[in-house]
Parts: structure tokens; sequence; C-alpha cells
């Protein structure tokens, strides 16, 4: 059973840091599909980072025809060989869209001054238990369930599993999550490659993603970002 103070105090301080959030963000994407399966406090953004994510992957790696099986093996194959810097794929708004996610202390977790993915997040705890590719699943949910969840070892099966991350949405969310925006947090918009590249339609890749184009995310042009008082702290 958890000690009451110091549930008291995490709730206490989540509530605080949600008084001080104030940044904002134009949502360009939505009337995109959802992604998120679950229902989370701040799924627009979630949602909106994800679309933004590979939106900048398919300027990327493959502007012309818009391959998003070619884009997310380039860009897995460049993080296995130590090549990526993310600065040279985000755009000004998957910049900003880092930003206000990182005002959400319980998202990530900072070891010797090394900040990373909270796996004990509920975001990460929806995207990894609905992924579709069943290998990659399992072994994911094995890793997380010994406590020994470390991106480099989840990059070679990750990589043999590139054809299915265009029909995974729980997959490509967690790509996003782990692989991208976890680089872009402190970047600045003077780093950027390619700040401002063209918007790809969502249209395009509907057939594939496996997700319901039917339900779209409808939220206020500007919207602040809400804290999950539930959420939990990496272990």
């Amino acid at each position: 059973m958890k000690n009451p103070f110091k549930l008291f105090t995490f709730l206490f301080l989540v509530t605080v840091s949600s008084c001080d959030t104030t940044g904002k963000i134009d949502y360009k994407f939505a009337e995109s599909p959802e992604i998120i399966a679950c229902d989370l406090p701040n799924n627009a953004l979630y949602n909106e980072a994800i679309h933004s994510f590979e939106n900048d992957l398919l300027n990327t790696y493959d502007n012309k025809s818009k391959s998003g099986q070619k884009a997310y093996f380039s860009f897995i194959n460049f993080t296995m060989r130590g090549g990526l810097k993310v600065e040279d794929i985000a755009s000004a708004h998957s910049l900003k869209i880092a930003h206000l996610l990182k005002e959400d202390n319980t998202l990530w977790t900072t070891i010797n001054g090394k900040t990373s993915l909270n796996y004990s997040h509920p975001l990460i705890d929806c995207l990894t238990k609905n992924i579709k590719t069943n290998s990659l699943k399992q072994t994911i949910n094995a890793l997380l369930t010994t406590n020994s969840m470390r991106p480099n070892l989840v990059l070679a099966p990750l990589s043999n599993s590139t054809k299915g991350i265009q029909g995974d949405g729980s997959l490509k969310g967690y790509v996003a999550f782990d692989f991208f925006y976890s680089k872009l947090l402190d970047s600045k918009l003077e780093d950027l490659k390619n700040p401002n590249p063209e918007p790809i339609e969502a249209a395009k890749t509907d057939v594939k993603t496996g997700l319901n184009p039917a339900k779209k995310t409808t939220i206020p042009t500007d919207k602040v970002m809400e804290k999950d008082p539930h959420a939990g702290h990496n272990h």
C-alpha cells in the first residue's frame, strides 16, 4: 500500500505544475485520424505529436512518393547506426510540441542529468499494450515487466518490423516518443535544418494506417496542455 503522505505530495506537485502550464500550440493535424487508443487527458497533444513526427519523416526521407515504410526504415536504420540527428528531421511545429511535452515532468525521468521517457506513464502503457505487431509487442512488454526497457534493446527487433509500422498507430506512437521527442526536448529553433517542411496529406496514408479516419481530433486552435494527475513515475 502506498504511503498516504507520499501520494498526497505527488498529487500536490502535479497539480501545482499543472497550474504553471502556459504553453500553447496551433493544432495542424486536428482533422487527422486519432491514434491513441486510450482515453487520456492530453490525447489531442499526443495525436498531434505523432502526426507531426510522421510528417517530418516523410518530408525528410521520402518527399516524392511519401512512402511511410521507406521513411520509417530510414529513420530506424539511422538510429541504429548512431547517425541520427533529430534536428535534421524536426520541423518547428514538432519542436514546439516537444517543448510542450517537456512541461509534463511525469512523462519523463531524469537520471544523472539525462532525460528519457518514463515507461510507467499511462501514455506509454497505452501505446505498448495496443501494438499490433505481436512479436514486437511481446518483446517490449517483457522488457517493461522486468524493468529492463532500454531503447537500444528495441532497435533490432524494430528494424525487422518497419513494414508494419505504417499500419500500427500505437507502434508509430511509441517510436515517436522514445526515439524522436525524447531527443528533441532541449533543442532550439536555430538548430533545425528544415523548420518549415511541406504538409503531407493524411488522406494518402489513411488506408494503410489501420486507424479510424472517421474519428477526428476536435479541439480549439490554441489549447493549453493538461497534466494527468494519475500519471506515475518510472521505477
